[in-house]
């Protein structure tokens, strides 16, 4: 009878364990559903934060929507480099692989499309300029060295192999006629 009887109880115990396991199974996808969450929002956090730090006044226009490793931003900035130098920045996290830029200018800031075609070509002539300047100052690192220009504000992103380099980048990039303004979004491998 304590056999019949311990034979019984395993096996309600069995019964009771594979019932159970659907259910472990659905908390166990809820709590990587939780853990996705929060990291996307800690990327977004990252990401907002990086664009007030770069941007000022016009990165809190920004809104940031983190799905995996992409961003989504969206908004109305006052200024075009703000505009333009956004999907820099937030490609400048390093969660962040790719960026659909929906944000937009306000229309009172926005210029004529000839002007805007000017002012294009005058963005890459300035690019042009710091990609050379920076080639002759810090020779292949430059290449590692992605150069964007939006009405004399240049920004540079990448990874280079030390802070000096970094440094030295930055230094030749503001000696450059034409640039306004530099935005380092530069990380130093080292």
């Amino acid at each position: 009878m304590k056999n019949l009887s311990r034979n019984a109880t395993t096996a309600l115990f069995a019964a009771a364990l594979l019932a159970a396991a659907p259910f472990a199974a659905a908390e166990a996808t809820t709590m990587e559903k939780i853990d996705t969450e929060v990291s996307e929002a800690l990327t977004a956090i990252a990401v907002k934060a990086r664009l007030i730090t770069k941007l000022g006044g016009d990165g809190l226009a920004v809104k940031v929507e983190i799905h995996g490793n992409k961003a989504v931003l969206t908004g109305e900035v006052e200024k075009k480099e703000s505009q333009e130098l956004a999907k820099e920045v937030a490609l400048s996290v390093a969660e962040v692989k790719e960026v659909d830029n929906r944000v937009t200018q306000k229309p009172s800031e926005r210029a004529s499309t000839a002007e805007e075609v000017e002012a294009e070509i005058k963005d890459g002539i300035l690019e042009t300029r710091v990609k050379g300047a920076l080639l002759s100052e810090v020779g292949r690192n430059a290449l590692k060295i992605e150069v964007e220009a939006t009405n004399g504000v240049v920004s540079l992103r990448g990874t280079v192999p030390s802070t000096a380099i970094s440094k030295a980048s930055v230094a030749k990039a503001k000696s450059v006629p034409g640039v306004t303004k530099v935005v380092s979004l530069l990380l130093a491998a080292a």
